[in-house]
C-alpha cells in the first residue's frame, strides 16, 4: 500500500508539472480527427467506392448472425503485437531525442485515423454510421487513445530533459526521467492491451444487441 501511494503521488506530481505539454498533446490528437473528417470529403469516386464496398461487407458481416468486426485470423497474438511496436515505438523515439517528433506524428496520425473512420461511416451510413461508429470504433478507443497520449507525454518528456542536459542547460538526473518514461510506457502497454480485449470481446457483443438497429 505504501508503494503504491508513493507511486501515485509521483503520477500525480507528473502529471501535474506537465500538463501544458497533456493539453497540447490533445489538441494535436484533436487536429487529426478534424483533419481526417475533412479527408473523406476530398476522395475520388472510385476511392469512395471501394470504401464504401468494404464498409458495406463490414456491415453485412456485423448484421449476420456471427457478426463480427474481427476476422478469423485476427488473433490475440495480433493484436498484443501491434501493442508492443505502438508502445514500444513512442517509447524508443522519447529515448532517441532525435525521434521526438515523429512521436508528435503517431498522435496526429492516430487522429487522423479515427476522424477518418467515423467520418466516412458517417457521410456513408448516417444514423446507422453513428451508430456503427459508437459501437465498434468508441469502446477500444476509450482506451487506446489515452493510452497513445500517455506514452507520447512521457516519451516527449523525457527527451526534453535530455536534450537540456546534453546542452548543459539543466543537471537533473537522467535516470528519474527515465524510469518515468518507461513506466508510461509500461502503463500505456496495459491500457492498449485491454482495449485489444474489448475489441476482442466486448466489442461483438455490442454488435449483436444492436444488430436490430443496424439492420
Amino acid at each position: 500500500m505504501v508503494i503504491a501511494g508513493r507511486v501515485g503521488e509521483i503520477m500525480r506530481s507528473f502529471f501535474i508539472r506537465h500538463l501544458a505539454l497533456y493539453i497540447a498533446l490533445c489538441v494535436l490528437f484533436a487536429m487529426g480527427v478534424g483533419f481526417g473528417a475533412l479527408a473523406t470529403q476530398s476522395l475520388s469516386d472510385s476511392q469512395r467506392a471501394d470504401l464504401s464496398d468494404y464498409v458495406a461487407s463490414v456491415f453485412a458481416r456485423l448484421t449476420s448472425n456471427t457478426g463480427s468486426l474481427l476476422g478469423p485470423s485476427r488473433s490475440w497474438y495480433s493484436l498484443t503485437d501491434d501493442v508492443l511496436k505502438t508502445a514500444g515505438l513512442i517509447w524508443l523515439l522519447g529515448l532517441t531525442v532525435i525521434g521526438a517528433p515523429l512521436v508528435l506524428g503517431i498522435v496526429f496520425l492516430r487522429g487522423f485515423v479515427l476522424g477518418f473512420t467515423v467520418g466516412f461511416m458517417i457521410d456513408q451510413m448516417h444514423f446507422r454510421g453513428i451508430i456503427l461508429s459508437l459501437i465498434s470504433v468508441l469502446p477500444h478507443n476509450l482506451l487506446a487513445v489515452p493510452a497513445v497520449l500517455l506514452a507520447a507525454g512521457g516519451a516527449l518528456s523525457f527527451s526534453a530533459s535530455a536534450l537540456k542536459t546534453l546542452v548543459g542547460v539543466s543537471r537533473e538526473s537522467i535516470y528519474g526521467k527515465f524510469a518515468q518514461t518507461t513506466g508510461l510506457a509500461a502503463l500505456s502497454a496495459c491500457l492498449l492491451v485491454l482495449a485489444a480485449a474489448v475489441e476482442l470481446y466486448i466489442t461483438p457483443v455490442f454488435v449483436q444487441l444492436t444488430r436490430g438497429l443496424l439492420a
